[in-house]
């Protein structure tokens, strides 16, 4: 029996748990303007929100430093996320992705 004694890598492409119920919201305007900021300072050409859970992106392009966009990310929403990297899917997923969740960076989205 194989076990991991350790956590997933901070560039794994996992769910976090968040302590706060889900939300049907887009993340409100302030917040957006954090979030188009930092996909801007970390080179992200797309930062989508994967309703319903408030924490769940998935991004297009690599940022410059997964850990830093993070911590980053989570420091400016107050919860955990969770970041998809789109390039690293198949192609069919991300483009059913692509109609499941919402562009933060446009700005007449939600």
């Amino acid at each position: 029996m194989l076990t991991c004694t350790s956590g997933a890598s901070d560039n794994a492409n996992v769910c976090s748990p968040s302590t706060s119920p889900p939300s049907l919201r887009a993340p409100l305007p302030a917040a957006r303007t954090a979030i188009r900021e930092l996909a801007r300072r970390h080179g992200l050409d797309a930062v989508r929100w994967w309703p319903p859970n408030e924490g769940d992106f998935l991004v297009e392009g690599l940022p410059i430093s997964l850990r830093d966009f993070r911590f980053e990310l989570e420091r400016a929403l107050g919860c955990k996320v969770a970041i998809y990297i789109a390039d690293c899917l198949a192609a069919e997923t991300r483009n059913r992705l692509e109609l499941e969740t919402v562009d933060l960076l446009a700005l007449d989205s939600v």
